[in-house]
């Protein structure tokens, strides 16, 4: 009886342990997904950046799209990857 009893302390404690673990998992997933950038903030990286104005005013005339021109006075700039 004492053994059955014992046995039964341990696993209930070590399930008390294990929960306690997985809540803590799941606060510090919660905490990494909303600290991630959502679609919205990485819309920059998915624009479609031509190399030279002459190539983006061919495109924009074949897409009728306007051209949006952007000057980099960074000495390490590069706007065909998108980072300034």
């Amino acid at each position: 009886m004492t053994r059955t009893l014992l046995l039964s302390a341990l696993l209930l404690a070590g399930s008390n342990a294990v929960d306690a673990q997985s809540r803590k998992a799941r606060s510090i997933l919660a905490r990494f997904d909303s600290s991630r950038p959502d679609d919205r903030d990485l819309a920059m990286y998915r624009l479609d950046w031509a190399a030279s104005l002459e190539d983006a005013r061919r495109r924009a005339t074949r897409e009728r799209r306007p051209v949006l021109l952007v000057i980099i006075h960074a000495q390490y700039g590069d706007l065909a990857s998108g980072h300034c």
